[in-house]
């Protein structure tokens, strides 16, 4: 067996190459010897015209079946990188292999030739090359299922670690397979005029999903696919409240329900439910809990429930063990299964950072989980609504309201985020100057400060919360203070 695609050097692992060879029997493997041919024919009569699309489209190392070829390929790169650049050609070819003494693993002068004639021109270059590609990413899959075999039958490790580490092939494989080009100005401009018009009149196809709370949507535009939105405050103000009743008030309070995505690594599932029901219902958390239940509060729950019940929340409490790449694994499948519009993180600090060498800083830590968060939301193309906590400096700026800085362990949330949105309530006190004790039923006023928004402005909404049904809701629809947003001075 023979270029077996990028990564798969057969002669390297025996085991491999002999589950491979029992896995596909006498089948050769996916390749396509004329569209080699074809792109490298391309290559030796047009190369100004065909390497940069070569380069382009090609992780060029093992792309190619034939071992001739893939010498050729890389031989003709190696001229065409040269500084001041060499010709790329026929003759220029034979003479670079044979000074390298790779003229006969290349197939020699005649078949250097006999491929020079194979087409008249290098117009479909594109269409030969992702002929080539294709086979390589099948040859790649086939290596990931013999990998699968072979791991499955030496566990070293754990289950987890062997399906996450086969979900990350396999989707590196795909990864491998797309492509992005430039683009000219002339070609893009119009869309964006028409995109603007589509703002202009409030077109829905390019708002972002509303959260049901509406001066946040004003500032924010609502929650756009692909971005990160943290929302973040101190324990115990109510951010996984506040997560909770955005997806309720998109999963359930709406003429169009939209499935919506929860990692919990902090509650269990029943203690999420319990807030939602309290939240639905406007029943305390306590009376359930103490079972103070009468007839008219029963009703109400049961009411609650049943409109729960139908409701396209999808919860998984993960453990707090869990890292980015199983959660990442576990959010592809969630997306894949219910069609996720909307997923919640909480919260970004219980995530177990990937493997890191030993120097690694806990800022290092939460920087990897960050960025991974954000490249999740790219990927699945959805707003990823992530929970963080800030440190305990935003307790003594009580005052003056949580900054960015205070985002704990690190600064990479406040660059990684597209918007980020800082909570906080104010705190009663009692004679003595400690903080009080106030009635759970009674609204407490809140603020949401949107101290980042990468795409818009950023502003303060006011909301009000009720303790007792972990529930917020608008303070009130007066204009949106665009000045509110605290600067970072130390």
């Amino acid at each position: 067996m023979q270029g077996f695609g990028k990564g798969f050097p057969m002669q390297s692992n025996g085991k491999l190459a002999r589950t491979v060879a029992l896995l596909i029997g006498d089948r050769p493997l996916p390749h396509s010897p004329s569209a080699e041919v074809a792109v490298l024919g391309s290559v030796l009569i047009a190369a100004d015209d065909a390497l940069p699309v070569v380069a382009r489209m090609l992780s060029v190392e093992g792309s190619f079946y034939d071992p001739r070829h893939q010498v050729i390929i890389e031989a003709c790169l190696d001229l065409y990188n040269k500084q001041p650049r060499a010709r790329v050609d026929l003759v220029a070819l034979a003479d670079h292999l044979s000074r390298h003494g790779k003229l006969e693993a290349a197939g020699g002068h005649a078949y250097l030739a006999q491929i020079a004639n194979s087409v008249p021109t290098a117009a479909n270059i594109e269409h030969y090359v992702s002929i080539v590609r294709d086979h390589a990413v099948l040859r790649r899959l086939i290596r990931a299922g013999a990998d699968m075999v072979e791991n499955c039958f030496e566990p070293h490790d754990t289950i987890k670690e062997l399906t996450d580490s086969i979900e990350e092939e396999i989707l590196s494989v795909t990864a491998d397979r797309q492509s992005g080009e430039a683009v000219a100005l002339s070609d893009v401009v119009m869309d964006a005029f028409d995109y603007i018009n589509k703002l202009r009149t409030h077109d829905p196809s390019v708002m972002g999903i509303q959260t049901g709370f509406n001066q946040l949507d004003r500032i924010t535009m609502g929650l756009r696919a692909g971005e990160m939105i943290v929302l973040a405050a101190r324990p115990s103000m109510g951010k996984t409240s506040l997560a909770l009743n955005i997806a309720e008030n998109l999963a359930v309070k709406t003429s169009t329900p939209l499935p919506v995505g929860i990692f919990s690594l902090e509650m269990n599932v029943r203690q999420l439910v319990l807030r939602l029901l309290c939240s639905q219902a406007l029943i305390s958390l306590s009376d359930i809990r103490e079972g103070a239940m009468s007839g008219s509060r029963w009703q109400a729950i049961g009411a609650a429930a049943q409109r729960l019940k139908t409701a396209p929340i999808y919860i998984d409490d993960a453990t707090a063990n869990m890292d980015v790449l199983e959660l990442r694994a576990r959010a592809r499948r969630m997306k894949r299964d219910y069609d996720i519009r909307v997923l919640f993180v909480d919260y970004l600090q219980l995530l177990k950072p990937v493997l890191m060498n030993r120097n690694a800083t806990r800022e290092n830590e939460v920087s990897q989980m960050s960025s991974g968060i954000k490249g999740l939301a790219k990927e699945l193309n959805i707003p990823i609504v992530v929970l963080a906590q800030l440190n305990r400096q935003a307790d003594d700026a009580a005052k003056g309201g949580p900054r960015l800085s205070h985002l704990r362990e690190s600064g990479a949330i406040e660059q990684d985020a597209d918007v980020v949105c800082l909570l906080s309530r104010k705190q009663e006190q009692d004679g003595g100057g400690q903080k009080a004790d106030p009635d759970p039923h009674t609204p407490i006023d809140a603020d949401l400060m949107v101290a980042k928004n990468r795409n818009g402005r950023t502003g303060l909404v006011k909301l009000s919360f009720v303790p007792a049904y972990t529930h917020f809701e608008d303070r009130h629809e007066g204009r949106v203070d665009d000045e509110a947003v605290p600067e970072d001075r130390e």
